[in-house]
């Protein structure tokens, strides 16, 4: 069931990483603490660059032209990227 998984890949990203954590992670990153800024920043990233990994199947050429222009990544192609494991 294909469009279960897009349609939960699509809330999260859209209702809990871009409304819940980039809007609470604003006040780290504006604040005087450096160590704060830097681990919510790698946070966000480390979200983002999982979310487009599970985005690729659904949405491959934007996925893909979103994940040409991060500065640090597995992988120059994120076709070929290995897929995130569950920690």
């Amino acid at each position: 069931e294909f469009h279960i998984a897009g349609e939960k890949l699509y809330h999260y990203i859209w209702h809990t990483f871009a409304d819940v954590v980039i809007e609470k992670s604003k006040a780290a990153l504006k604040g005087d603490d450096a160590e704060a800024k830097q681990r919510t920043a790698w946070k966000l990233y480390t979200l983002l660059t999982v979310s487009l990994k599970l985005l690729h199947p659904f949405m491959p050429f934007v996925t893909e032209e979103i994940w040409s222009h991060l500065p640090e990544k597995d992988t120059d192609i994120l076709m070929v990227a290995p897929w995130p494991i569950a920690q």
